[in-house]
């Protein structure tokens, strides 16, 4: 049984070892609440204990929007920090009960749940498969494997990492609204997240890093956002606004305009962030195995791919772009965005840049001798060849974004990568447990004469199978959050995600809003 220990105000770094000396329980579930600026904490000494360096780690990302991921602090002891907002609305995220150290954070009701947003009853784990192995499947079969179950990852192409996520450098920082909306949400809670997983996955800091991640004012849209964004003091340690003097300090070579500066922010290999998730014990990847086909025998997925079958009790599609060649995920409405960025190599002058830039488009500090910049955009476009059209508009993004960097690299082109990004209507992630299209259209047929008539004939899921895709340009950020949310819908766990979040980013709404539209399988 889970026990949850809480602090209405964040505690001193002694508090928190008084109970985790005196409370044995196990598994431990700590929640440190607070209002306004999150709590930090300080890096550990020499000689301290490993949970005070996770402490530290935990919270440095820190923000006020959203609760964070679970994180295992110590063996069976579980924290995460949480805005008072969210405690109050304890119930959302868990239904056991409450030990508070200090006075009690007053709950409210849950929201009662539209019947096709509810999570399917839990159902004994005998084996996850998943298939997809870039940073979705990846994160999702690490998550899982960390808390004890078997995953058999299934993997078309030749090796993980290959499509979208294939890209040679990317930047981990949030292009965020000044605004509370779901995507800010989900943003902040996955940026910290992602950022705490490179420091505990990648120690050495080879695969990623520099000095932050500097978004330019490149235009007037820009800079009022950024100067909205800088009024939050509460996340000071997140981003602050520099001058574009501050900001040629900071990059190490000159910058034009002034930017919202993402000190955490960093570069990374998704590859090696992809390696390291798969590196988990108990995950087992299968390369050059495509799946063919799911059909359910007695209470196992049967999944015949291109490399032999696989047994497992739960399937998790994370296909990305393949998703809608996929079962069970391949009729939703999603959107295929094509994407190419270049790699140029290094000169004298552009290893000066320290901070990786971004505006329309982006350039990563050198990491083995060459840059990567870009990229394009080009909706409904599911070729992967390469474009000399397409690298001349990264081109003309780089000379826009900086002028000095573009001559640099004039004639440095190395080459660069092409792939597939998937995307959904309403740019958010399609994460959770996936309904039967055909039987919610016949359940809830009466929804496309009115949209707002009550329902309350139970959703008919498909067995024991969920999706985590659709994450765009944005997978780094938001598929390790939505990852955890995934697997903690699978056990039973506390959710990462809030009420509101979990049903704007569920596979059903895409059903649904069909089904509203008149819209036909």
């Amino acid at each position: 049984m889970m026990f949850v220990w809480a602090w209405a105000a964040p505690p001193s770094v002694d508090g928190i070892a008084a109970v985790l000396a005196r409370v044995r329980q196990r598994p431990l579930h700590l929640l440190l609440c607070f209002d306004g600026a999150p709590p930090r904490y300080s890096e550990a000494g020499a000689g301290a204990p490993v949970w005070q360096g996770r402490l530290h780690a935990l919270t440095r990302c820190a923000q006020n929007v959203a609760a964070s991921v679970p994180a295992e602090l110590a063996d069976g002891v579980w924290l995460r920090l949480m805005p008072r907002r969210c405690a109050e609305r304890w119930q959302e995220y868990a239904g056991a009960p409450v030990h508070w150290a200090d006075e009690p954070v007053a709950q409210t009701a849950p929201v009662r749940e539209k019947v096709w947003l509810s999570v399917p009853p839990v159902a004994p784990v005998q084996g996850v498969a998943v298939v997809g192995a870039g940073i979705a499947g990846a994160a999702t079969a690490y998550e899982l494997a960390r808390h004890g179950v078997a995953v058999t990852v299934l993997e078309a192409a030749n090796a993980p990492a290959s499509a979208a996520s294939g890209n040679r450098q990317g930047l981990l920082y949030a292009k965020i609204s000044a605004h509370a909306t779901c995507q800010t949400e989900l943003l902040l809670a996955g940026y910290g997240y992602s950022r705490y997983l490179l420091e505990t996955l990648l120690p050495d800091g080879e695969a990623w890093g520099g000095a932050g991640v500097l978004h330019l004012d490149f235009d007037d849209r820009e800079a009022r956002r950024h100067r909205q964004l800088a009024a939050h003091v509460h996340h000071a340690h997140l981003y602050r606004a520099v001058s574009a003097a501050e900001a040629a300090q900071i990059a190490g070579v000159p910058v034009a305009h002034n930017a919202l500066y993402w000190q955490q922010g960093v570069w990374l290999n998704p590859a090696a962030l992809v390696s390291a998730l798969l590196a988990q014990k108990g995950i087992e990847t299968h390369t050059q195995t495509r799946l063919c086909q799911a059909e359910r025998v007695g209470g196992m997925w049967h999944l015949h791919t291109t490399r032999g079958s696989f047994q497992a009790s739960h399937l998790v599609l994370c296909g990305g772009a393949d998703s809608v060649r996929l079962p069970f995920v391949g009729d939703l409405p999603l959107r295929l965005i094509r994407g190419q960025s270049a790699s140029a190599r290094a000169t004298p002058a552009s290893r000066t840049l320290k901070a990786a830039l971004s505006g329309a488009g982006y350039i990563a500090p050198a990491w083995r001798d060459a840059h990567t910049y870009g990229a394009s955009f080009v909706p409904n476009d599911a070729d992967t060849a390469w474009r000399d059209s397409e690298h001349a508009h990264n081109r003309r993004l780089l000379a826009q974004l900086n002028p000095f960097l573009a001559r640099q690299l004039g004639a440095t082109d190395t080459g660069g990568h092409a792939a597939v990004r998937c995307d959904s209507r309403d740019h958010l992630p399609v994460v959770g447990a996936v309904g039967d299209a055909a039987a919610m259209r016949q359940s809830y047929a009466a929804l496309a004469k009115d949209k707002n008539l009550s329902q309350h004939t139970p959703c008919p899921y498909v067995p024991n199978v969920w999706t985590n895709t659709a994450h765009g340009s944005r997978g780094l950020i938001t598929a390790p959050v939505c990852a955890a949310e995934t697997a903690a819908q699978i056990l039973g766990l506390p959710h990462v995600l809030s009420a509101r979040l979990r049903h704007a980013l569920h596979p059903n709404r895409l059903i649904i809003g069909d089904i509203v539209r008149g819209k036909t399988a």
